[in-house]
């Protein structure tokens, strides 16, 4: 029982929900299977990063450095100039918890999904610029989802200096049915495809440890 709540724990970590939310969208720009594996490889990277720094006490430790291997990989796959700023940006989003730049958080996970899109589609491909604005909005919501707990850490997000108050569980989750929606609608696939979707998504959302 002890090791399947560890397994748990690690596998909510990765976010299967936000996951295939993002492979959606890679088949939306028409990756290859060589961008393919490259853009997923360094957004698993860029969360193993994010939970070393943070280092939150109810979430299991993947092995220390391991993003390393997914990051090189990943490169490899995916060399362009534009993933040297999806490094950047990712690098600056897991520095959320500094008061400087917790406001700005929303918009520098919106210009990490850019870099990563226009890698592959462009920098002036639409679906680039709608990555960059839907995911600076979901972000957003994520941070409103958070306001509780962030205001109990300390932290500076832009919901809490706003002054927003309430719970709003599930806001973060519509939003994310929202951008899959839109990503699906552009990759034109079935619609069987778009409910099965929905359902790993809502069955995973509740898996990663908040």
């Amino acid at each position: 029982m002890k090791s399947q709540k560890n397994f748990l724990n690690l596998l909510g970590q990765i976010r299967i929900y936000s996951l295939i939310d993002f492979i959606l969208l890679l088949i939306a720009i028409n990756s290859d299977k060589y961008q393919l594996a490259g853009a997923i490889l360094l957004h698993l990277s860029f969360l193993l990063f994010l939970e070393e720094n943070h280092n939150h006490p109810y979430r299991n430790k993947f092995p220390k450095y391991s993003w390393i291997i997914f990051l090189i990989i990943g490169f490899i796959f995916l060399h362009n100039f534009a993933i040297l700023l999806f490094i950047i940006f990712s690098f600056f989003y897991t520095k959320k918890n500094i008061k400087i730049i917790g406001p700005f958080s929303p918009f520098i996970r919106g210009l990490q999904s850019y870099f990563i899109v226009a890698s592959i589609a462009g920098f002036s491909s639409p679906v680039s610029y709608s990555a960059f604005c839907l995911l600076t909005i979901r972000n957003f919501a994520g941070d409103i989802r958070d306001i509780d707990k962030d205001k109990k850490s300390g932290m500076q997000t832009l919901p809490i200096i706003l002054g927003i108050k309430g719970e709003f569980r599930y806001i973060h989750l519509i939003l994310l049915l929202l951008t899959t929606t839109v990503w699906w609608i552009i990759a034109d696939i079935s619609i069987t495809w778009l409910a099965l979707i929905f359902i790993i998504q809502i069955l995973t959302y509740n898996i990663t440890p908040r």
